[in-house]
């Protein structure tokens, strides 16, 4: 079961990261071609910063396993859900005219960008969904597996009001009823 959520949250990381590489790639192209910088132009530069961050973060929590990792993992995957919806709305914005008078209309030529933009936006959404359930198996896990290394040393049970036996490894109670 570990090796599978540890397998899981490493694609999902690589999605994170993959996903942010090509955010970024359409940006940076999408800001040499554009005359103005608007905010649909040079809104997938910041979030694919925020999608690789989080990718990086997957990747170390399945290394490390520590507690803080994992919910930089969390928080991080939230983070980036949430910047992918601001990035919607923004290039949303890109696909639309807006004229003196309030009134929009769609634009003539629309550029394939916005579009690949759009749904790199859509699918980190998906990803980030799949990273915050795996995150938390991972979290359960990990907690799964600080218990059995403190409990692999020895433990002190008490038989009798003076009777404490140091005891080197779990005992089931079955093996207590057959040993007494």
């Amino acid at each position: 079961m570990f090796r599978l959520v540890e397998t899981l949250v490493l694609v999902v990381s690589g999605c994170h990261v993959f996903l942010g590489l090509l955010s970024v790639c359409v940006g940076v192209i999408s800001t040499i071609r554009a005359d103005v910088w608007l905010a649909h132009s040079v809104s997938p530069i910041w979030s694919g910063g925020f999608y690789i961050i989080a990718g990086i973060l997957g990747i170390w929590c399945t290394r490390k396993k520590s507690s803080y990792v994992i919910m930089c993992f969390t928080a991080f995957s939230v983070v980036s859900m949430v910047v992918s919806v601001v990035s919607i709305q923004l290039l949303r914005a890109g696909l639309v005219n807006h004229t003196t008078d309030g009134h929009t209309f769609q634009k003539e030529r629309q550029d394939v960008l916005i579009y690949v933009s759009l749904t790199t936006a859509g699918t980190e959404i998906v990803v980030c969904m799949a990273a915050i359930v795996l995150s938390c198996s991972i979290a359960r896990i990990a907690k799964e597996e600080m218990s059995k290394q403190r409990d692999g040393m020895f433990y002190v049970k008490v038989l009798g009001q003076k009777d404490i036996v140091v005891v080197t490894k779990p005992v089931d109670d079955a093996d207590e009823l057959t040993a007494v």
